[in-house]
């Protein structure tokens, strides 16, 4: 009991000095964002109001929309326009992008980690996540997108409030060839899926986002029927990320049992899951020649 209450202040005490940090700032554009991805009602006109509050943001969609990619033949300048011009789903995950981007805007490499490596992880998981629920269960995946890109967010606060305890945790990692919420929980006392979870709840997530943000690396333990789908898919992605080497890979020692059992629960094949893993890796590649990351 003792125990858990002071896991709690240090879970507290991490979430306050985020909320403390430039990282917060971004918390009510993201918020908002989420609740227009989930709100089936919304509209253009929505998305170009949480848009345009934010000038790097608007200069981001307006920049795309006029980019040689969509081929306008005049210069857009309303970010209305811009949001039906390039579409209204694209311009929704370039926002989110864009917006979680900003948490991930220092790069220094540590044991095989970097704030880049691992964004560019979160956006393979995120696009593969989306891409399963499109092919396979005839889904948008906009929700899994969100949950793909901020699963470990949790990381990001590690590396920035506790640095020399989370460099003990990397090396640990390696030298004792485990993954990394295993030496953060022996360092630590929690790992990043413990805090990620604290901060998501903290910002109000919705519940859903929350469950997988805890869940992505322990799928069969979530108990809520109607997650499993969102759960499961999010370790596969996750699991077929880390297996071509897309960005940091936070559990290199994969556990190809879940990994099966979570695929046959979803009753998709390996071969179909294959050929969408290789459509992710040339969609990932343009998106960095957009300038996406």
């Amino acid at each position: 009991m003792e125990q858990n209450q002071e896991k709690k202040e240090k879970l507290d005490n991490l979430v306050k000095l985020v909320n403390d940090s430039e990282i917060s700032s971004i918390k009510g554009i993201v918020s908002n964002i989420i609740k227009t991805i989930n709100d089936l009602s919304s509209t253009a006109k929505d998305l170009k109001d949480i848009i345009q509050i934010d000038p790097p943001l608007t200069a981001k969609i307006l920049k795309l929309a006029n980019s040689a990619y969509y081929s306008t033949r005049s210069k857009i300048s309303e970010i209305e326009h811009a949001v039906i011009w390039v579409g209204y789903d694209a311009v929704k995950e370039l926002a989110l992008n864009q917006k979680v981007c900003e948490i991930f805007n220092r790069d220094e490499s540590i044991e095989g980690y970097s704030r880049y490596l691992l964004w560019k992880n979160s956006i393979g998981v995120a696009l593969l996540g989306k891409m399963i629920y499109r092919r396979e269960f005839g889904e948008k995946g906009e929700d899994i997108y969100a949950a793909g890109l901020l699963r470990n967010i949790g990381i990001i606060a590690e590396d920035q409030f506790l640095q020399s305890a989370f460099r003990d945790t990397l090396k640990t990692a390696k030298n004792k060839k485990k993954n990394l919420n295993f030496a953060e929980n022996e360092i630590f006392g929690f790992d990043h899926t413990e805090v990620g979870m604290a901060i998501a709840t903290d910002w109000k997530f919705p519940t859903e986002l929350i469950r997988c943000i805890e869940f992505h690396h322990n799928p069969m333990e979530v108990e809520e029927v109607y997650l499993k789908r969102k759960v499961y898919t999010l370790f596969i992605a996750d699991y077929l990320c880390q297996e071509n080497h897309i960005g940091y890979c936070d559990a290199p020692h994969m556990d190809e049992e879940l990994f099966v059992e979570c695929r046959k629960a979803l009753k998709l094949e390996r071969y179909a899951l294959q050929l969408i893993v290789d459509d992710m890796i040339k969609e990932l590649k343009q998106m960095e020649l957009q300038g996406v990351f």
